[in-house]
């Protein structure tokens, strides 16, 4: 398990959400950019779970230095999640990988989250990124207003 406080938020994403986020890290020449989504629980205002991710579909685009989600799927992901825990488990937010050791948002990145939470109708008011890098990974935290908090960390 790991936790990560953003300032008077803490995120913690379950050992098996993040193994398996380690799986995707680009850590060879050929390993393509992934991404997907993360799903857990909202605790109370501060507190964050995430409990699953989603993984790269036959359908999504990537290649070394970019990666396209098809939308229609994760939909249909995020629909049998919420589904499956009575509503509970709910859309916390993204996560990709960049080929660098300490990942960096791009503006894309940056303007993405923002504009899930303007476009989307969301069961929370936060959401996160998650970018995995080679050496450690970013992590950020977003509202309406924009991004609220972001944190470097590197791999033990």
């Amino acid at each position: 398990m790991i936790s990560v406080e953003l300032g008077d938020i803490c995120l913690t994403v379950d050992q098996l959400a993040f193994e398996k986020l380690k799986l995707y890290i680009q850590d060879l020449h050929c390993k393509p950019e992934s991404g997907g989504i993360l799903m857990g629980y909202y605790i109370d205002e501060f507190s964050y779970y995430i409990t699953d991710i989603t993984i790269p579909s036959k359908s999504d685009k990537g290649s070394r230095y970019s990666f396209i989600r098809t939308v229609k799927n994760t939909q249909k992901l995020l629909s049998e999640f919420f589904r499956k825990s009575n509503g509970k488990k709910i859309y916390l937010g993204e996560w990709h990988t960049h080929p660098e050791k300490i990942p960096n948002p791009s503006s894309l990145d940056l303007h993405s989250m923002e504009s899930q939470l303007i476009k989307n109708r969301l069961n929370s008011n936060i959401i996160f990124m998650i970018i995995m890098g080679t050496d450690g990974l970013y992590v950020s935290t977003f509202s309406k207003s924009g991004l609220l908090n972001q944190k470097r960390i590197t791999y033990n």
